[in-house]
């Protein structure tokens, strides 16, 4: 297959329409940011998303091409980007692919739920700027994060789209690998047909996992039809819940070799995903003030974990509330207990006392002051420095390599306080140890993610405590200030299998 002649690139960032905060290119070059033919060099220096796209296409001979233009770039969740990336990645990536015309094939890792300032749909405005640029011959396979937002510009311009299928996001690698391998198939084996449907829904991602429960049962289903050759592929995505956008739903593809085939399979699990709605929407949260109960009549040795996910970067929030410290303050020598916020004044002050010294504090807030405010803390004494370098314990990404700028450890009483300058991936559980912190032994854990965190902490937890508390990636949708988005909406409108798409299918 050396006389197919494949380009691949990629832009990774999921919104959170609520973050104030523009996600500039700063975001990216303190996360991953590739340029060159160092994309397709398979060094493992873009993702593991990547990698598993570049192990597919080499194995099977293709001739993966880059050059000075070729772009891969990655941040963490926030704010839409500022529109100058989106300009920026759009212009190179053209020029990257005019250089090698006439290309057999294009694979883009995307997250797919991405707006910017601008645009409510970067990633369908990335695809069409690459078909106009490579013609309709040339064909397009797309890698998509399971909170994607399937539009149809999306639709119109990649011939085939393959999302995560789980959550917590541990098959990054192998969805790279999907979407490589479906490209090389079609050079083999000729067109597929992807049909897709969409499920006005949306759920808080920390409200299900698909380990177990309904929609880990819709995903098992979907996996034996793809292991018995019923189907080629599949994606069930449940759309990230923070956008606020005129066009957005979950949305079921199924690809197969047989149109009406395609048709039939992705309305039927679009009903089953509808049958589940209320299941996705999770179980009541707790107070914060029943958590750290809870964590005071505990007696198992091990901590109970209180999930801030309202306040998740990983869901795009900013990590800078305070809210769940205001509450354990009052407790600071009865419990061992592990937070994190996101500060840089307080960082620098921590810098300017040095380890050992000890002062008065004003936390949280300093990003987003209207969603909270801050707290103030007496006596806070640092027992740590650090320049922010982690490597990731996984199991999602393990061995990755991050860094949150300057970092350091406050303690007030046993409470251990971390800072730090960019709070991202607070879900790993080397966001806390690298620094001192370990949660084994805490009696009381503050966790700022959705889901993610479950696959590293769930076998020394007494108790997970989803909770009820503010941010721009708060559980509960009903008080978030959506203004753009579409009715029918389910939860905020109840909605029927009328209300459900017919099966489409748009590049034959």
């Amino acid at each position: 297959m050396q006389n197919k002649k494949v380009f691949v690139c990629g832009l990774r960032e999921e919104s959170n329409s609520f973050n104030p905060l523009l996600c500039d290119m700063q975001s990216f070059k303190g996360f991953k940011y590739v340029e060159g033919e160092s994309v397709v060099a398979n060094n493992g220096e873009c993702c593991v998303n990547v990698d598993g796209m570049l192990k597919v296409l080499l194995g099977a001979k293709v001739n993966v091409v880059g050059n000075s233009d070729s772009v891969y770039i990655r941040s963490g969740s926030g704010g839409p980007l500022d529109s100058k990336v989106v300009d920026w990645f759009i212009e190179k990536t053209i020029n990257g692919l005019k250089r090698e015309l006439p290309l057999d094939g294009v694979v883009l890792s995307l997250h797919g739920a991405t707006t910017s300032d601008k645009s409510d749909d970067v990633c369908g405005d990335i695809l069409q700027a690459v078909r106009q640029t490579v013609g309709e011959q040339t064909i397009i396979s797309v890698s998509f994060d399971l909170h994607a937002n399937v539009t149809e510009k999306v639709m119109q311009n990649a011939d085939y789209v393959s999302g995560y299928h789980t959550y917590p996001h541990l098959d990054i690698y192998q969805t790279g690998e999907r979407a490589a391998q479906i490209l090389v198939d079609h050079f083999n084996k000729g067109r597929m047909y992807v049909a897709r449907v969409e499920v006005p829904l949306i759920a808080p991602a920390s409200a299900y996992t698909t380990n177990d429960g309904k929609l880990g049962e819709l995903m098992g289903q979907a996996d034996a039809m793809v292991n018995n050759g019923t189907i080629v592929d599949y994606s069930i995505f449940q759309v990230q819940p923070w956008l606020d956008v005129e066009k957005m739903s979950s949305t079921v593809l199924i690809t197969t070799y047989n149109e009406e085939q395609a048709k039939t399979i992705a309305s039927e699990f679009a009903f089953k995903l509808f049958n589940i709605r209320e299941d996705l929407q999770g179980s009541n949260l707790y107070y914060i003030q029943e958590v750290i109960d809870k964590a005071l009549a505990n007696k198992t040795g091990k901590p109970v974990v209180l999930v801030d996910s309202a306040d998740s970067p990983n869901a795009g929030a900013c990590s800078d509330s305070a809210v769940v410290l205001e509450y354990l303050l009052p407790y600071k020598d009865q419990l061992k207990c592990a937070l994190s916020v996101t500060d840089v004044k307080a960082v620098d002050k921590a810098f300017e006392l040095g380890v050992g010294g000890i002062g008065d504090f004003t936390l949280g807030a300093s990003i987003a002051p209207k969603l909270y405010k801050p707290v103030s803390v007496k006596n806070a004494k640092v027992i740590g420095l650090y320049n922010g370098d982690f490597i990731m314990a996984g199991p999602q990404e393990k061995g990755q390599k991050r860094n949150i700028g300057k970092t350091a450890v406050l303690q007030v009483g046993k409470i251990l306080i971390h800072i730090c300058y960019h709070g991202k991936t607070e879900g790993d559980v080397n966001y806390y140890k690298t620094f001192g912190i370990d949660p084994v032994k805490c009696d009381l854990v503050c966790v700022k993610a959705c889901t993610s965190f479950r696959a590293g902490y769930q076998s020394f937890s007494a108790e997970i405590c989803n909770t009820d508390t503010p941010g721009a990636a708060s559980p509960s949708l009903k008080n978030l200030p959506y203004e753009k988005r579409p009715k029918p909406l389910y939860p905020f409108e109840e909605i029927t299998e009328n209300d459900i798409s017919i099966a489409k299918i748009y590049r034959k």
